[in-house]
């Protein structure tokens, strides 16, 4: 099974994530304002944290996916949140980059620091051209992370998603490896 190497910024350390995190993952996972421009629905015991880890994260570690790794302010340990690419097209060379914070560390540029290096890991390390990330039009937040990465708009794609008994429209940021 592959596990994520512990990736080191300025201010923190990127690693796999473990059952131990179970408690950190609920304490976010459990915000509906957290979960509310995502496609996960909030959790609603640590149960739904468990399954997150075990058969989402695990089962991507087993199947060699950079996703998701565990976000860690330095010399602390404890997650705050997550970030990885996971795979749009192996064929294409395609990844897609998702990510999600504590909203307790908001507005610190931690975000952006994490998913760069990401994005420059899966550069190095995976045969990709292109990494891509999309949010809900109405997160506004999240496009401006992918703004600050330097991704450039490609466009919206009109009622994209069903979601949430509604039609959402996504808007499509990307990077290229040149």
């Amino acid at each position: 099974m592959w596990h994520p190497p512990k990736i080191e910024t300025k201010r923190l350390e990127l690693r796999e994530i473990r059952l131990s995190d179970q408690d950190a993952i609920f304490e976010y996972g459990k915000k509906p304002h957290i979960s509310k421009y995502t496609l996960w629905e909030p959790h609603e015991s640590v149960q739904d944290s468990i399954d997150f880890i075990e058969k989402y994260a695990f089962s991507n570690y087993e199947q060699g996916v950079p996703e998701p790794f565990a976000i860690t302010l330095k010399g602390e340990g404890k997650l705050i949140g997550c970030v990885g690419c996971f795979w749009v097209s192996t064929k294409n060379k395609s990844m897609e980059l998702a990510y999600v914070l504590n909203d307790e560390y908001w507005g610190q540029g931690i975000i952006v620091e994490a998913a760069d290096a990401v994005i420059e890991y899966c550069f190095e390390h995976f045969d990709i051209e292109r990494i891509q990330c999309r949010c809900k039009s109405e997160n506004l937040a999240s496009e401006r992370v992918m703004q600050k990465l330097g991704m450039t708009y490609e466009g919206t794609l009109r009622r994209e998603i069903y979601h949430r008994n509604k039609f959402w429209d996504m808007k499509y940021y990307s990077i290229l490896r040149d």
